[in-house]
């Protein structure tokens, strides 16, 4: 088993691999008095389109959705529920663009809880008459979404940003989409993606790490788990520019709101590490526009906006800056968020003050098992591994390297999405 090492934080995570293919990363802490698994499958919302062995195939949107949750039938009858309810634990899932997690949250009894885990989510057991009746239950979760302003928002936001990206499609899928969805098809999700060699299993809590490797070795050991056929996602060629430039989305809500979005090609910043130039666009922009900013100081006191946020998506080409906000002047608030993104500024203190508060949020994070898990999980999905430096990269950061971020950010390819009532 290998120790990996957090530098500077004095932290460690365990990484093994199973006998099937299995990588697991535990994190141990003594003082825990619960523990976090979760057991995360690399496909998500996007990736519709692979090949096998030189075929092609396409599946309807919403699949990996879909697929979270018909795995929770364990077999007729029963479901997981039924599995961890006497053990006290919670239990969940979630699906996102890129990766699909199963997690358990409990306190005692850690070896039931993983064993259950790992028994659900490695069972083939589908039914036509399970897939017709969630298409019903999913067909309500989508048409209830809809009746979210920031969900529509969101979705309409990515549609003006994203010209051949599967980011561009609603993860759950239209219910259109899910209407075509048939049993052969979550079979062949389940053997193409579902395996082990394809997927990662995340501990963190007051455990033992070389039981945690036992306990999966024999489950996966009772399982019959196919060769694995290596799926390999066709891949799109994204456009430089936005797909729409402004977009009106007439609503029933109380308080516009709006998002302004910038597409930057990645090329624009030098060449710079995804990992640092992810960590300093969060610093730029949460120096402009974040609680303790001077804008959003003004905009609140001025009585401009009542909500303001920022976030940046760094893509295998692209970056995406997305600015939200929410006020009853909406057009003047947009042309507020524009300035300033033309005029972005950051000093020597202010980074200080960033760098330091990151780092401490860093260490902060290693109090919490369920935060401790997330890191893990982002690392591994974003990056492929764990980021043992965060610390160094925050603090490697210089002026001449947040002036050269800032440098590269424009305004050339950008979408206004704004909702508000029909006039």
């Amino acid at each position: 088993m290998e120790t990996i090492k957090i530098k500077g934080i004095a932290e460690e995570i365990y990484f093994t691999t199973s006998k099937d293919g299995l990588p697991i990363y535990i994190w141990k802490d003594e003082y825990a008095k619960s523990f976090y698994i979760s057991l995360n499958v690399k496909y998500g919302s996007i990736h519709t389109e692979f090949m096998i062995n030189n075929k092609k195939y396409k599946v309807p949107n919403g699949i990996a959705h879909f697929m979270e949750h018909i795995k929770f039938n364990v077999k007729k009858g029963v479901t997981a529920n039924d599995l961890f309810d006497p053990l006290g634990s919670d239990i969940n899932a979630f699906t996102t663009f890129r990766y699909t997690s199963y997690l358990v949250y409990g306190t005692n009894k850690i070896a039931d809880n993983l064993n259950n885990l790992l028994d659900y989510v490695y069972n083939p057991y589908f039914t036509k008459d399970m897939i017709k009746k969630e298409k019903g239950i999913i067909a309500s979760e989508i048409n209830m979404g809809k009746d979210q302003p920031y969900n529509n928002l969101y979705f309409e936001f990515n549609k003006c940003i994203y010209d051949k990206e599967k980011y561009r499609n609603l993860i759950t899928g239209e219910v259109e989409d899910i209407k075509q969805i048939e049993l052969e098809d979550i079979k062949l999700i389940y053997d193409a993606f579902y395996h082990p060699k394809n997927m990662f299993l995340v501990v963190s809590g007051n455990i033992n790490h070389y039981e945690i490797e036992k306990i999966v070795n024999n489950n996966l050991s009772t399982k019959n788990i196919i060769e694995y056929l290596e799926p390999e996602i066709t891949k799109t060629k994204e456009s430089k520019r936005v797909v729409v430039k402004k977009r009106f989305i007439p609503a029933n809500v109380e308080v516009a709101k709006a998002k302004v979005g910038l597409k930057i090609p990645i090329k624009d910043f030098k060449n710079v590490d995804k990992i640092k130039l992810s960590l300093m666009l969060s610093i730029v922009l949460n120096s402009n526009f974040g609680d303790t900013s001077d804008l959003k100081e003004e905009l609140l006191q001025d009585g401009l906006i009542t909500y303001l946020s920022s976030n940046r998506y760094v893509m295998d080409d692209f970056v995406i800056i997305d600015i939200t906000i929410e006020s009853n002047y909406i057009d003047e608030a947009i042309k507020k968020i524009i300035n300033a993104l033309n005029n972005l500024k950051i000093d020597k203190e202010d980074l200080k003050r960033k760098i330091n508060s990151s780092v401490a949020t860093l260490v902060l994070n290693y109090e919490d098992v369920e935060q401790v898990n997330g890191m893990i999980q982002n690392n591994i999905i974003y990056y492929d591994r764990i980021v043992d430096n965060l610390k160094e990269i925050y603090e490697s950061v210089t002026m001449e390297d947040i002036n050269g971020i800032i440098e590269a950010i424009n305004t050339k390819e950008m979408t206004i999405v704004k909702m508000d009532k029909a006039i």
